[in-house]
C-alpha cells in the first residue's frame, strides 16, 4: 500500500441510519473497485469512546468516505471518528470526500435540524467536545462532496472513480518507459468500444510486450466496467489443481468483489465462475495462457455476458481452435515488434535517460538496436546494462559499450534467455525442441521445402515447422524461407552450447 498505509478509504457512517443498506452496497463497489477499506462492523452504544483499532484505521488509510446520514450527528462515536478525520487531512493530505445521504448540505453547514447538536448531561456532550466536533462539522461541509440524486448504482460509481481520481489509483503497475503502447492500443480500440467479440487474444514472441500491452488496455479503460480483474503469469503458476483452484478464487473475487471464495475443487470453481460471468460486466485479463485447459478451467464453458470482455495474452497463435468448441467469438492481434524510431527511443530511455543517444553513441546505439530486432524486453535490458553515467569518463562509457555489445555476438544476456526460453520449454514434444535447435543452428534462411526434406524423417518437421511457428519461435517467409528472430537464433545455440558434448545434438 502506498506510503505506509494499510488502506485506501476509511468508511465513516451512521449504522441504524446506512449499515445494511447504502454503506454496505457502497463498501462492496468500493471492494470491486480495487479499493483496501476499512468499515467497522459493530454496533456501537451511542456513549462509547473509540476503540484504539479505529483510530488506526483512520491514521493508516488515504482517504475517508463520511456517509452524513439523518441521524449521523447524533453519535458521539460518528463525531469523534469525524474530528480524528478533519485531523488527519489538516496533517497529513488525507482526502476526505462527504457523502450527503438523503440529507441537505444546508443542514450540515448551518448545523441545523438533527446536526444541531449542543451540549447535554450526558458524560461526553461536554462544552469542550461539542465545540470540536461543531469545528469538524463545518469543515467537512465547506469541502466539495457528493449529494445523493437519481440511480443509486450510478451514484456508488460516481463515488469509486472520484476515489480513484484523487488517490491516482492504478490497478495494474505499468513499466516506466513505455513506447509504443499508444499505437497498439489505439488497434484494438474498436474491439473494447464496438466489437461484439467477447474474447481478444493478443499473441507474439516472449519479450514482445504482451503483457505491457494488457495492462495499458486496463489501465485506460478499467473505469467503463463494473470488475476488474488481472491474473499474471498463469503459464509459470499453473503446476496442479491446487494452483488452479487458487486462480479460480482469485478471480471469482474480483468478479464479486469481497474477499476470495475458498474452492475446494477446479470443477467446483468452474460453476462458481460461470454463474458469475453470466451477470457481471468484466473486464478480464488471463496472461500467459499456454494450454485450452488452463483456459478452461477459469471460465468455463458456458455463455458470458456480452457486456463482459476478456483479453487472453499467449505465445501460441492457434487460439481459435481453444475457444471453437464454445462458439465463442475472439479478435486475434498478433503483437507488432518496435520499429526503429521506436527501439531507438526505448533503448536511449534506459541508456542516457532520454529519448535520443548521448553524442558519440549513435553508432553503437545502432548496432545495439539491430540486436534487438524490435524486442521490447531485449531493448530494455540492454539498454539498462549499458546506462552511461554521468560519474565515468565518456571514452570509459564508450569502451564498455563496445565490449557488451561484442559479447553479445557469442552470448545471450541471461535475463532475456529467461524469458525466451519458457517458450522453449513449453513445446509438446522432445522432437518439437530437437527441430527448433537444428533450424536455429543450420537452418535459418533456408528454404523450407529443402529443411523439410533433410529433416522430415528424424523430426516430423512438417508438423514440426507447423507447431513452432504456432508457437512464435519461427516464421516462413512470403517467399519460403524459414526465419527465426535473431534473439530466438541466439538462444537456441547456447541451450546446444550447453548440453554435454558426450549427449550433443
Amino acid at each position: 500500500m502506498a506510503n505506509g498505509c494499510s488502506y485506501d478509504v476509511f468508511l465513516s457512517f451512521r449504522g441504524e441510519d446506512t449499515r445494511n443498506s447504502f454503506t454496505d452496497h457502497l463498501y462492496a463497489a468500493l471492494v470491486r473497485g480495487g479499493l483496501r477499506v476499512f468499515r467497522d462492523t459493530d454496533e456501537i452504544n451511542r456513549g462509547e469512546e473509540l476503540k484504539p483499532e479505529i483510530r488506526r484505521a483512520i491514521m493508516e488509510s488515504r482517504a475517508s468516505v463520511i456517509v452524513l446520514s439523518e441521524n449521523y450527528a447524533t453519535s458521539t462515536w460518528c463525531l469523534d471518528e469525524l474530528w480524528l478525520v478533519i485531523g488527519q487531512r489538516r496533517e497529513c493530505n488525507h482526502f476526505v470526500l462527504p457523502v450527503f445521504y438523503h440529507i441537505d448540505p444546508m443542514d450540515v453547514r448551518k448545523q441545523d435540524k438533527s446536526f444541531d447538536i449542543k451540549v447535554q448531561t450526558s458524560t461526553r456532550w461536554t462544552d469542550d467536545n461539542v465545540n470540536r466536533w461543531k469545528t469538524a462539522l463545518t469543515e467537512v461541509a465547506d469541502l466539495k462532496g457528493m449529494v445523493l440524486s437519481g440511480l443509486e448504482t450510478t451514484f456508488l460509481a460516481d463515488i469509486v472513480h472520484t476515489i480513484h481520481n484523487k488517490l491516482d489509483f492504478k490497478l495494474v503497475s505499468l513499466p516506466q518507459n513505455l513506447t509504443g503502447m499508444d499505437t497498439r492500443h489505439k488497434d484494438i480500440n474498436s474491439w473494447l468500444k464496438q466489437s461484439e467479440e467477447e474474447f481478444l487474444a493478443i499473441c507474439g514472441m516472449g519479450g514482445s510486450g504482451k503483457t505491457t500491452l494488457a495492462k495499458y488496455i486496463i489501465d485506460s479503460n478499467w473505469r467503463t466496467f463494473e470488475n476488474i480483474s488481472f491474473l499474471e503469469d498463469i503459464g509459470s503458476r499453473c503446476k496442479d489443481s491446487r494452483d488452479l483452484c487458487e486462480l479460480q478464487e482469485k478471480l471469482l473475487g474480483d468478479i464479486l468483489g469481497g474477499k476470495n471464495r475458498k474452492i475446494p475443487s477446479v470443477s467446483h470453481g468452474m460453476c462458481k465462475i460461470e454463474e458469475a460471468l453470466q451477470t457481471k460486466k468484466a473486464l478480464i485479463v488471463l496472461d500467459d495462457i499456454v494450454e485450452q485447459g488452463q483456459l478452461i478451467a477459469l471460465l468455463g464453458n458456458s455463455i458470458i455476458n456480452t457486456q463482459s470482455k476478456i483479453i487472453i495474452t499467449t505465445r501460441v497463435l492457434n487460439t481459435e481452435e481453444w475457444l471453437g468448441p464454445r462458439s465463442l467469438r475472439c479478435r486475434k492481434y498478433k503483437m507488432k515488434l518496435l520499429d526503429d524510431d521506436e527501439s531507438l527511443e526505448l533503448l536511449s530511455r534506459h541508456a542516457f535517460r532520454s529519448k535520443i543517444p548521448i553524442e558519440g553513441f549513435e553508432k553503437l546505439t545502432i548496432q545495439a538496436i539491430r540486436y534487438c530486432e524490435g524486442n521490447p524486453l531485449a531493448l530494455e535490458v540492454l539498454g539498462s546494462s549499458l546506462f552511461v553515467s554521468a560519474d565515468i569518463p565518456k571514452t570509459d562509457n564508450i569502451l564498455h559499450w563496445r565490449s557488451t555489445l561484442k559479447l553479445l555476438d557469442r552470448e545471450i544476456d541471461s535475463g532475456i534467455q529467461h524469458i525466451l526460453r519458457r517458450s522453449y520449454e513449453s513445446l509438446p514434444r522432445y522432437s518439437n525442441k530437437e527441430l527448433f535447435l537444428h533450424i536455429a543452428c543450420f537452418f535459418v534462411g533456408t528454404d523450407l521445402d529443402y529443411v523439410v526434406k533433410i529433416l522430415e524423417h528424424d523430426y516430423s518437421a512438417l508438423s514440426g515447422i507447423k507447431t513452432l511457428t504456432n508457437r512464435c519461435l519461427l516464421s516462413v517467409s512470403p517467399n519460403k524461407k524459414v526465419m527465426m528472430h535473431r534473439l530466438l537464433q541466439e538462444m537456441g545455440r547456447t541451450i546446444v552450447n550447453e548440453e554435454d558434448i558426450g549427449s550433443r545434438s
